[in-house]
């Protein structure tokens, strides 16, 4: 059966990372190998991973996880779908509306390690620092 991947993206304090691991492994059999970790600028921790599944089956990721977001990469770029919208917006100084955000082209060199999404409808940048986990 074909099986489509969505990319997901959780905030985790760092004293319950092993604690959330468990669950992704018990929930969608997702091992701690492929899980990435990310340190915040403010200390937590953010861990992307991909989850497999089914054309047909959908999931509420909200109520399986909390803070968690779905998410795209370009390099080492992570954003939101709204987030890269509004910040077409912003660097080609842009009003909201009718706009062909496609013709557009980012220049994703400045946003190297960073999550872009927004936070109460503004765009909101952050550091992100790759961290091995054992």
């Amino acid at each position: 059966m074909q099986k489509k991947i969505i990319l997901l993206a959780t905030f985790v304090e760092p004293k319950y990372l092993e604690k959330f691991l468990s669950k992704l492994l018990r929930r969608f059999s997702i091992k701690k190998k492929s899980v990435f970790v990310f340190e915040t600028e403010e200390g937590n921790y953010l861990l992307t991973y991909r989850v497999f599944l089914n054309v047909d089956e959908k999931i509420d990721i909200r109520k399986e996880f909390r803070k968690t977001i779905q998410i795209h990469k370009k390099g080492l770029t992570f954003f939101t779908i709204n987030a890269l919208n509004k910040l077409i917006e912003k660097e080609f100084n842009l009003k909201p509306g009718n706009i062909d955000y496609k013709s557009h082209e980012i220049d994703w060199e400045k946003f190297k390690n960073k999550l872009i999404l927004l936070k109460n409808g503004e765009l909101d940048i952050l550091d992100l620092k790759k961290k091995i986990i054992e």
